[in-house]
């Protein structure tokens, strides 16, 4: 199993756990993000080309959201030891919330500012052009309320009808509002915290009966978003719970066992079944490959998948800014290429596209990724410290703690 030889610790009424990294969610994460990028460039293939008539694999892919909500539901109860029936102290949990602010926040900031002075760049070249400022305010969903609303996080909880200002954020947005629904957790002791777990998946339960009633997509009513991301979330924390039953299953069996979910998924995405069965799929999915076992683990582990994976949340963050831009100007016409005229040119236009995002993405997972988080953790850590002083032996061994949990938290995405 991948958590043997795990070492665990009960320290100030909390189990720390340090684990190992799940390479094949890391690898899966990214392949999950590939598929929402191709999704959303799907605008630019040529008018001759349908794939909407022949599958409804891409359009579908909004689930894959979805999954990375199931992925951060499990990802945080095996780090955080969920199952753990003592509850976390006040300094624990703050120290939780701390490393979530410091892994999605700074990259949003960015993003965010330079969505902000797209539009604002934009506007500058209108007034030199006819002297008419326009387009960074003039949106009905691009407000200054919304941009207070990003700033702070919470601009998908319900209180806007769509996207703001950098899209693909509106799931950032509602990972935040798991985060802290699992940082009560944290606090709560066993009985309260299952007696939670209940309400949640009740709510879960009922939010997914709704549309399969309705025959409605999960991703229909944007101001719903909020209760969307529980319900996933909520699903992979159980995942968490239930994970040991596929220890009792060989190598061998576990191998078929993926193969025939990742067949039925795909036969799901593709003929457009209800979104309930593919959910249910995704989430087996990230069950059986947990323990990094079986051929599909073998296949996902390889050094480039797993590298996408740890690349996704830039390129998530970043895609969809590549798409506005690429929107905006007939490329074609200034390239003197048939990239929009053609089909095997809207094709090519799309693989320009990903080649521009992934050195972006490298380039802002180096140099704003990785620093911002080390200065935004180490400066909240620095501050919640100083409220709330250990003794210095405690201080020694929480601090090895974080270090080593440092290792694999670095590499999760939220998206």
């Amino acid at each position: 199993m991948l958590t043997t030889g795990s070492l665990y610790r009960k320290d100030n009424n909390m189990a720390h756990s340090i684990t190992h990294e799940i390479r094949s969610h890391t690898s899966l994460r990214g392949l999950a993000a590939l598929m929402v990028v191709l999704v959303h460039f799907q605008s630019f293939v040529h008018p001759t080309i349908h794939p909407d008539e022949t599958t409804f694999f891409f359009y579908k892919g909004y689930l894959w959201v979805d999954f990375f909500f199931i992925l951060s539901g499990f990802v945080m109860s095996y780090v955080y030891n969920i199952e753990h029936p003592l509850r976390h102290t006040t300094y624990d949990t703050f120290q939780y919330l701390i490393a979530r602010i410091a892994r999605i926040y700074p990259l949003h900031f960015v993003s965010l500012i330079a969505t902000l002075s797209l539009f604002t760049l934009i506007a500058s070249f209108n007034w030199f052009i006819d002297e008419t400022f326009c387009c960074v305010f003039d949106d009905p969903l691009r407000t200054f309320e919304s941009l207070v609303g990003n700033l702070f996080l919470v601009h998908a909880w319900g209180m806007f009808e769509s996207y703001t200002w950098n899209y693909p954020s509106w799931s950032l947005s509602v990972e935040f509002f798991c985060y802290l629904i699992f940082a009560t957790l944290l606090t709560m002791e066993s009985e309260n915290r299952k007696l939670t777990l209940l309400a949640l998946s009740c709510t879960a339960l009922f939010f997914y009966c709704l549309h399969f009633a309705t025959n409605s997509d999960i991703d229909t009513h944007f101001e719903l978003s909020a209760i969307r991301a529980v319900s996933a979330f909520t699903i992979g924390i159980l995942l968490f719970f239930w994970r040991k039953v596929v220890s009792d299953f060989s190598d061998r069996h576990i191998t078929v066992i993926q193969i025939a979910i990742c067949s039925a998924l795909l036969f799901s995405l593709h003929f457009g079944i209800t979104d309930i069965l593919s959910i249910i799929l995704m989430a087996i999915l990230v069950l059986v490959t947990w323990e990094d076992r079986g051929y599909l683990c073998s296949c996902l582990n390889i050094r480039p998948l797993h590298t996408i994976g740890l690349l996704s949340f830039s390129i998530y963050m970043w895609h969809y800014l590549f798409k506005f831009i690429a929107q905006q100007a007939d490329w074609e016409n200034y390239l003197g290429l048939p990239l929009q005229s053609s089909a095997a040119g809207s094709l090519l236009f799309i693989l320009f596209l990903i080649s521009l995002v992934v050195p972006v993405a490298i380039w802002s997972y180096h140099s704003v990724e990785i620093p911002a988080r080390k200065w935004v953790g180490s400066k909240l850590n620095h501050w919640l410290d100083s409220l709330s002083p250990l003794p210095s032996t405690n201080r020694i061994m929480f601090d090895s703690d974080r270090f080593k949990k440092k290792i694999y938290l670095s590499r999760l995405f939220v998206k």
